[in-house]
Parts: C-alpha cells; sequence; structure tokens
C-alpha cells in the first residue's frame, strides 16, 4: 500500500551519532517512521511538509537550542519524552536543539487528502486554523501516535482501518484544540475570565476545587459559570477539571517512578480505582496499561 512520501532521517532531522535504527510502514493515507539514536550530538531540524506531520519524542530531552516556523523564530521551548510537534501541510520547521545522548522519536505523516476527505463538513473542523505547534503535550494523540506505531510489522488487513482510526482521533484533538470551540459567541465567558478560571483549575489539580469556588473566581454564578464554560471549552467544568488530573496523571506515569496510588493522590483522586476508572474514560486504557505500554 502506498502511503506518504519517504521520511529521511538524514535529512530532515540531521544530527551526528554513533548508531541509528530506523523501522516504519506505510498505509494507505498514513505512514509511520520509528528513529533511534544512540551518542547523538546536536540535532538539526529542516521539515518542509508535503503532508501533516506529527511528531512524538519517545525517548531523550531536548533542552536547548532555536525553532523557526516558517522562517520566523519562535520561542523554545523543552521536549522531554512524551512531547509532541505537529507541522501542518505547506508549512515548514527548522532549528536545532542539543540533549540527551540516547533518543528515539515517533515521525507520522497523514495524507493531505485523508484529513480533507473526512473532516471537509465537519463543523469547527477548519483546517486553515491548524497552525504549527512545537513541544506540547496531549495524552490522547499520544496515546493514538502509540497506538500508529503498534502497527508497524503488522500484515493482516484491519491494520489500514485501525491506523487512519487513530489519525482520525488525533487530527480531531488538534482540530478541538485550534480554537475553533473558543468563539466566545453569546452566553459564552471573555478570554480574560476564562484564563482566570483555567488558571484556578491548574492551581489545584491535586486537591478539591468545588464548582462555587470557581463560581467565585470567575464573579459569576454557578448556574451561568458552567453554562458559560460549556460554551467556551465544549466541556462541562467537571469534566475540564478531570480531563486535565488525567493528563497531569499521565505525564507522571512516563516520566516518575512513583507507584500508581500516590500519583492518584497527587493528581486529586480520592483513591486509585478513581483514578483507573476516569483514566479509562479519558484515554481508553488503564495507568497501569499505560505505563507498561510506554515503557516498551
Amino acid at each position: 500500500m502506498v502511503g506518504p512520501a519517504a521520511f529521511a532521517p538524514d535529512i530532515i532531522r540531521r544530527a551526528e551519532h554513533t548508531a541509528i535504527a530506523h523501522e516504519y510502514e506505510c498505509w494507505r493515507s498514513v505512514r509511520a517512521d520509528v528513529v533511534r539514536r544512540s551518542g547523538v550530538g546536536r540535532q538539526e531540524t529542516n521539515l518542509t511538509a508535503e503532508n501533516h506531520a506529527i511528531l512524538l519524542n519517545m525517548l531523550g530531552a531536548a533542552k536547548a537550542g532555536e525553532d523557526y516556523v516558517d522562517g520566523r523564530r519562535v520561542a523554545f521551548t523543552q521536549r522531554p519524552a512524551g512531547s509532541l510537534s505537529f507541522i501542518p501541510a505547506d508549512h515548514n520547521w527548522s532549528g536545532w536543539d542539543d540533549g540527551d545522548p540516547a533518543a528515539s522519536y515517533l515521525f507520522i505523516t497523514v495524507g493531505k487528502k485523508f484529513i480533507l476527505d473526512q473532516f471537509e463538513n465537519v463543523p469547527g473542523a477548519d483546517l486553515d486554523r491548524l497552525l504549527p505547534k512545537i513541544g506540547f503535550e496531549d495524552a490522547l494523540i499520544q496515546h493514538a501516535a502509540r497506538s500508529i506505531r503498534s502497527e508497524i510489522g503488522q500484515r493482516d488487513a484491519l491494520s489500514h482501518m485501525i491506523v487512519e482510526n487513530h489519525a482520525r482521533t488525533i487530527f480531531g484533538r488538534l482540530f478541538r484544540g485550534s480554537g475553533q470551540r473558543r468563539h466566545y459567541i453569546k452566553g459564552g465567558l471573555s478570554p480574560a475570565i476564562l484564563k482566570r478560571v483555567i488558571g484556578r483549575i491548574e492551581a489545584s489539580l491535586d486537591g478539591s476545587l468545588s464548582l462555587a469556588e470557581l463560581a467565585h473566581e470567575a464573579g459569576l454564578s454557578e448556574h451561568y459559570l458552567s453554562k458559560a464554560f460549556r460554551l467556551s471549552t465544549g466541556f462541562s467544568p467537571h469534566a475540564f477539571i478531570i480531563r486535565r488530573r488525567v493528563e497531569r496523571a499521565s505525564e507522571m506515569l512516563r516520566c516518575s517512578g512513583r507507584p500508581i496510588t500516590e500519583i492518584a493522590y497527587a493528581c486529586g483522586f480520592a483513591s486509585p480505582s478513581h483514578l483507573a476508572a476516569a483514566f479509562h474514560r479519558v484515554i481508553g486504557i488503564t495507568p497501569r496499561q499505560y505505563r507498561a505500554d510506554w515503557k516498551t
């Protein structure tokens, strides 16, 4: 099957190294490449995306460097294991970074026509609003990307369907985060109030936070805050808080060896089973499965 064009790691992500391993698979509309390097020195990026490109850093951190998007310098963000970068078709990412000597990443390319066909008539899915984004985290995209990686080497007839479903999940999340649902229509929160409320949520992920406290922060009634928050974000305050706690737990599962019980309490869950239920609802697998999958 023919997927997007071949990925050349020594051209697109050139680096000094002592050893390199490269495996890949092409499906009808998607290609996935896994690159592992040891003895890595400075890495240079020069990517002009003909198709949409998603990069997941699986091992090693980019700790210092410079990034340019479409020729314009942007602030460098350190990229630990788990960080994502997205370059839409017809955009460019260039720059350099220094980091850990052992590194690996997953590079996924998705055909422009496939995404256009899948989302052309979906309200809120405007391709023009998909902009390059370097060094961000999203637990659902991470899981979908790693699920695509797990299909490398599969030879059955269902593989391309599974991969394309994961690609749809990735782009659903990208569209949702692109600002489509943050038009401050009548009844929604103003940008300043929304920022203040979300800031309070972020500062309280490890403890309890009531709707009354959020309403007080916003200077609104509980009923109006709940309705306006949903209009502005697509989530109720409670659902948004749970999702952010799950995302924080996923980061701790990847980046620390802390027991799951300890992580549950640190992320504001009443018990490990409470974390497991919320994690499965948001990510689709249990925290234990997530940690085991990430370590493989």
